[in-house]
């Protein structure tokens, strides 16, 4: 059986699929793409290598592609992740930590990358209607951080996560 690789992606505002696309256009030799609402029709026993791609919710990946994360077993696999938050905070560091170890459960993780992307805009009005003990309010640091999360994915994200992925497969 020949290597190859199977890139699945969830995207709640287009900025995972971005970056999949991207990541996608590096990989050499036999390689699909699908979107997890699509996964169902994809047979992944055929490919060795899987690429995850997923918002983050909640601290972690969202539920649909946890959910397909728990389906495999002895595959080779790298995850992307986008998220609102600056990917080297401590939150960025605490989902780095979750989904590599969900991934490692029954599986071989190659590695993980984080891109920041901006926050879908249903989500930011929630957050101005949280009473102001709640985990999310829309304090003035939060409003900077959704502003600047808006112009990601950009090209140096772009950048940075195919020279990522060309280093680990």
């Amino acid at each position: 059986m020949t290597d190859r690789t199977l890139v699945v992606y969830s995207s709640l505002t287009g900025n995972t699929k971005a970056v999949a696309e991207k990541i996608f256009d590096i990989i050499e030799g036999d390689k699909e793409i699908v979107s997890i609402n699509d996964i169902k029709n994809v047979d992944t026993d055929n490919f060795q290598k899987i690429i995850i791609g997923f918002w983050v919710d909640k601290g972690t990946a969202d539920k649909r592609t946890r959910d397909f994360i728990k389906t495999l077993s002895n595959k080779k696999i790298a995850f992307l992740g986008t998220l609102g938050a600056d990917p080297e905070s401590q939150h960025g560091n605490d989902v780095r930590e979750r989904v590599s170890k969900l991934c490692s459960e029954k599986n071989t993780l190659l590695g993980g990358f984080l891109c920041r992307g901006k926050i879908d805009p249903k989500l930011v009005e929630k957050m101005g209607k949280f009473p102001l003990k709640l985990v999310h309010p829309l304090t003035p640091e939060r409003l900077a951080r959704i502003e600047a999360a808006k112009s990601h994915p950009n090209e140096k994200d772009f950048e940075e996560a195919q020279e990522y992925f060309k280093n680990i497969l």
